[in-house]
């Protein structure tokens, strides 16, 4: 066994963890697809989390004797690669059961039936299905599997692409939100060293090796040649200009935050009086912060939008409109900037089926719907739904719980028709779904797309505004159908 690379790697992860903050005790879902990359670090944190690494005579242990985490697999089978996905998922439950770690598997659907980057598009699946698992058991972290290759790789494709300062950062060791990455300063081939020393096997992705994705000649085309013709060890630089630039890009959005605040009414619109004077690269960053508090993330925006916005705030014409990706719009008024969804003029019904056990994707309205059954005890709803045995139990405004026997035709999401009404829970009589857009002030230009799930064309729930009085659970409910609504960054 090589124990030089085992020690090199768990003692790499151990300090990563430890810059990023990661308290004993806490909860962290591990994204598990297989491959060599989750596989090392998921037996990383099992070691470390159990005691089995020693550095410097002490075990990885909180002081009670516990394990100093507890870990949670998540793997999403997207369904793309025919026999390999359900190899992949047949590995990650041999896996976790081999090393007693808790497992959730979720399956997609219909990624292959929506235009657009499919490779987008499984992605924003998987991040959307890792965040509610991770809400689900209350983890505090989302550790994703990203190495120093995977940055080199990520900043090469950024710089080729036209990417400025922010863009070639790249991925932080920490977020957004709970994710953390801590082989981000490993190399892989550091990763297949300690792999080898373990003796733990993983499955290839075939789709890893396809010229036809962008990212795989950059890896295996571009680079080698790179590295072989011109510069040797590119890949440590890229990794190292992406640290000097998060560094830089970490201080920049400081002070541009502080900068939002002064400029942000309470309406959300940018002022813009005295823009003009700002620092451009303090006027850049503060657009930036104000996009990403708007529309979730940067995705799609390129250097060249970003400084189409900032002239636009630096002309402040009233009335001027400057096109934003993925249907925004930035329009000037006086004085102030507005961020907004592009009006759509043509909007076409959408009507999808719900997978009840799994992930549906409905872009057209910019969500993605996840669904389970919960089994109930005989003697009846337990604490957490008898409190509103007549109501239902709704944990939030993107989450319901139905009765699943009176589930007895599929769901379907569609968008809103002429005279549609809906039954809100706890009153009596209907409403119309339009008056229930306006009370709940849902933007005009979302509400020909937003959601409304039906049975049988009866309105369910309108996620994030409303839950009808239908399929409610009940004392006698022994199923319940659980449905999250998950919006798409930038839906």
């Amino acid at each position: 066994m090589n124990s030089r690379a085992i020690i090199t790697l768990e003692a790499a992860v151990r300090a990563a963890l430890a810059r990023l903050a990661v308290a004993d005790g806490a909860t962290i879902v591990i994204a598990l697809s297989g491959g060599a990359d989750s596989v090392a670090l998921t037996h990383a944190l099992q070691r470390l989390a159990h005691g089995s690494h020693r550095s410097r005579g002490t075990l990885a242990r909180g002081t009670s004797g516990a394990p100093a985490w507890r870990l949670h697999a998540a793997h999403l089978n997207h369904r793309l690669r025919a026999g390999e996905a359900d190899r992949d998922e047949a590995f990650v439950r041999a896996l976790c059961a081999r090393l007693a770690i808790e497992l959730t598997v979720e399956h997609a659907q219909g990624l292959r039936r929506v235009a657009g980057n499919l490779e987008e598009r499984a992605r924003d699946l998987r991040h959307a299905f890792l965040e509610r698992v991770a809400g689900r058991i209350g983890a505090c972290h989302v550790a994703l599997a990203h190495h120093a290759d995977d940055q080199a790789e990520t900043v090469l494709m950024r710089l080729l692409r036209g990417g400025g300062a922010a863009g070639l950062a790249a991925m932080a060791p920490g977020g957004p939100g709970r994710i953390i990455r801590p082989l981000l300063g490993l190399r892989r081939a550091q990763i297949l060293a300690y792999l080898e020393a373990l003796g733990a096997g993983y499955v290839v992705d075939s789709s890893n090796a396809s010229p036809a994705m962008t990212r795989n000649r950059v890896r295996h085309e571009l680079i080698p040649a790179l590295e072989r013709d011109y510069a040797p060890r590119l890949s440590v630089r890229l990794a190292a200009l992406a640290g000097e630039l998060r560094a830089l890009d970490d201080f920049v959005t400081a002070a541009a935050r502080r900068e939002l605040a002064r400029r942000r009414d309470d309406r959300g619109r940018l002022r813009l009086a005295g823009f003009a004077r700002l620092d451009p690269a303090l006027a850049n960053a503060t657009l930036r912060a104000w996009l990403i508090d708007r529309m979730g993330d940067l995705r799609t925006l390129g250097r060249a939008h970003i400084e189409a916005l900032c002239a636009s705030c630096v002309a402040a014409v009233p009335g001027r409109i400057t096109l934003v990706p993925r249907g925004w719009r930035m329009r000037c008024e006086y004085g102030t900037a507005v961020l907004e969804p592009r009006p759509r003029a043509d909007t076409q019904p959408f009507a999808i089926e719900v997978d009840r056990a799994g992930a549906t994707i409905v872009a057209a309205a910019g969500f993605v719907f996840e669904a389970r059954t919960i089994a109930l005890a005989a003697g009846g709803c337990p604490a957490p739904f008898h409190a509103m045995p007549t109501r239902g139990r709704i944990t939030g405004p993107m989450e319901a719980l139905f009765d699943r026997a009176q589930i007895t035709a599929p769901l379907v999401v569609r968008n809103c028709r002429p005279g549609d009404r809906v039954a809100p829970l706890g009153m009596t009589g209907t409403r119309k779904v339009q008056d229930v857009f306006v009370d709940r002030k849902l933007a005009r230009a979302r509400r020909a797309t937003w959601p409304i799930v039906t049975l049988e064309d009866e309105i369910l729930w309108i996620p994030g505004l409303l839950r009808a009085r239908h399929a409610t659970v009940t004392p006698a409910t022994r199923e319940l159908l659980e449905v999250h609504a998950n919006l798409i960054a930038g839906g």
